[in-house]
């Protein structure tokens, strides 16, 4: 039998010295800027299990069906370890999050390694010696920056590899430097210090009675607005975060009563009590003593927010609270995405633990009656043209290495095929279009090191790394191209911006019920689903982009499109107010 060394992570260190064969887990384990080392390498990269997206599709059944089972069972627990008895919705709100997306993240690394032991090889491997409480999150936002890294997930793959030890020959290395990050615990700067004052006089003022208004994704001017109409101060934001955790390993000798139905699922929940945040077992009496510091309302009419459900554990904690006393918790769409994907945590999330729910247009579901299309919450503005335009601006996305919350876009190693396109695309337009080109960069690499592999390709492109502000580039472009399922487009369509977008449909999957919608986008040439289709659109549009964009074919798909997922409405923060001060 041929011996394969199996390389789960990029840390170079777990990777065999001499000229063995490997099998790299996923195109996540060869950092581009490494290329001249591992190219030279006798290696295999496995397929990723999700490239068969019906897999992913009944995946996602199963793991959310995981998570509600789980959930039920960590209601018990939690209650019973901190001596509460707090109910389901409230555990739901404060740990799902973290919950959700730890079972699906498990499951994606526990898939890769079932997939390298059906490879058929003797399997060695590489192992750091590690103490498991180095890698323990601080909170839900400390965890959405520890699964990212090489040390995470290094960890996280050699304990599946433990429980499988009859498939691996596993040896075990100590390195001084794992590339582990400690917990970034919050300091706040001056300005925040000073707004930290301001806040407190707000809370101060407003009465026990007000709303709670907190990340409402509005804009400044609408913010106001909605302040004036409620009678109270905006708060805006929330800076306060519970301090300095430690870790106790007497805190974390505890098992989950759940009845497992694989070995996937017996193995998860062993990890739990050694992964859970620390907020929420060593911090929690911290976090409760916190939020009753904050002098946020007693007894709010309402609480809304567009953005702290899944990271603030103090907003959570006190929503979890109040919404046990039937006082409703009121979530606003954030971004895209929203009611166009078939596969969506986040979104399944904000509904389940929501008493309403204001989208950007959609209202469809089991769910219609708490859902209120009012509109965009987008705060961006009309473009100011003061120059010619002669720009195709193309604005571009990156995805993590490795996959944690899913949603119906290119996954992990996907992203590969996704730039992939974007090639494609540039090399199909006519030289006059090609130089007129600015590749709007996604401002958070992920580790793919993008510019670097744009740059390899087409040098001579103008990049924007994140430097030049929206209205400037409104200013200067004569078409929009988006190329993923994102706010951006939805911007361009609400500002009648002249936009081109396209995506690959066996990656970006669309729910049903949207389906028909992008079918007129694509009848008129809108919407593509390939970079020859858009790429061939743009050099047939281009010497005369207005008179395509303003034909009224065109003007009434982005007119149906906008008043189904995507409103603009001057009365948006009157009815915001409304339901905000509703009783029920």
């Amino acid at each position: 039998m041929i011996e394969k060394y199996v390389v789960t992570t990029a840390i170079e260190e777990t990777w065999p010295k001499d000229k063995e064969k490997i099998i790299f887990l996923g195109e996540w384990c060869k950092l581009h800027s490494r290329k001249k080392y591992w190219e030279d390498l006798d290696f295999e990269v496995l397929d990723y299990h999700w490239n068969d997206r019906q897999k992913l599709e009944n995946d996602y059944k199963y793991l959310i069906d995981l998570h509600e089972r789980v959930l039920k069972i960590m209601v018990y627990k939690m209650n019973d370890l901190h001596e509460v008895n707090y109910n389901m919705i409230y555990w739901r709100i404060l740990i799902g999050p973290w919950l959700g997306t730890f079972i699906q993240t498990v499951f994606d690394r526990w898939e890769m390694i079932q997939s390298a032991i059906k490879s058929n090889y003797k399997l060695q491997s590489i192992s750091l010696e590690e103490n498991y409480s180095e890698w323990i999150p601080k909170d839900t936002d400390d965890f959405y920056s520890l699964l990212q890294l090489d040390g995470w997930n290094s960890f996280i793959y050699n304990q599946i590899i433990k429980i499988h030890r009859n498939n691996f020959s596993t040896k075990k290395i100590k390195i001084k430097n794992t590339k582990k990050i400690k917990s970034n615990f919050y300091k706040s700067n001056f300005k925040e210090k000073i707004f930290q004052i301001y806040q407190f006089f707000a809370k101060k003022i407003n009465s026990n009675n007000s709303s709670l208004v907190i990340t409402s994704y509005l804009g400044i001017i609408d913010e106001l607005k909605l302040s004036i109409r409620l009678k109270q101060f905006p708060l805006l934001l929330n800076f306060d975060k519970v301090s300095k955790i430690y870790f106790d390993e007497n805190k974390r000798k505890w098992k989950l009563d759940f009845d497992s139905k694989s070995s996937f699922e017996n193995f998860l929940i062993k990890l739990i009590p050694f992964q859970i945040p620390k907020i929420y077992i060593e911090g929690f009496k911290k976090l409760v003593e916190k939020s009753t510091k904050l002098n946020w309302p007693k007894k709010p009419i309402s609480i809304f927010t567009s953005n702290s459900m899944f990271r603030d554990e103090i907003f959570k904690h006190y929503a979890g609270e109040n919404v046990e006393k039937k006082i409703p918790l009121i979530i606003a769409q954030h971004g895209g995405h929203y009611g166009l994907g078939k596969i969506f945590f986040s979104e399944y999330h904000e509904l389940s633990i929501s008493s309403k729910y204001i989208s950007w247009g959609w209202n469809v579901g089991l769910i219609k009656s708490r859902i209120y299309p009012l509109g965009s919450f987008s705060s961006k503005r009309a473009p100011f043209f003061k120059t010619k335009k002669t720009k195709l601006l193309i604005s571009t996305v990156t995805y993590p290495r490795y996959s944690y919350s899913l949603a119906s876009e290119h996954i992990s190693t996907q992203w590969l095929s996704y730039f992939k396109d974007q090639i494609i695309f540039i090399n199909k337009l006519i030289k006059l279009i090609r130089d007129s080109v600015i590749v709007k960069l996604y401002p958070i690499d992920n580790g793919w090191n993008q510019i670097e592999r744009w740059k390899d390709i087409f040098p001579d492109l103008v990049y924007d790394t994140g430097n030049v502000n929206i209205q400037e580039h409104y200013s200067k472009t004569k078409l929009y191209l988006v190329t993923y399922n994102s706010t951006v487009f939805l911007d361009c369509f609400r500002l009648d911006f002249p936009t081109v977008i396209f995506w690959d449909p066996n990656y970006c999957e669309l729910r049903d019920s949207a389906k028909s919608i992008f079918k007129d986008l694509k009848k008129v040439k809108v919407f593509h689903e390939s970079p020859d289709s858009a790429a061939k659109h743009v050099n047939e549009i281009w010497d005369d982009v207005l008179g395509w964009w303003k034909s009224e074919e065109v003007l009434k798909a982005i007119e149906k499109f906008n008043n189904n997922y995507n409103k603009g409405d001057k009365d948006l923060v009157y009815r915001l107010s409304n339901i905000l001060q509703q009783k029920n």
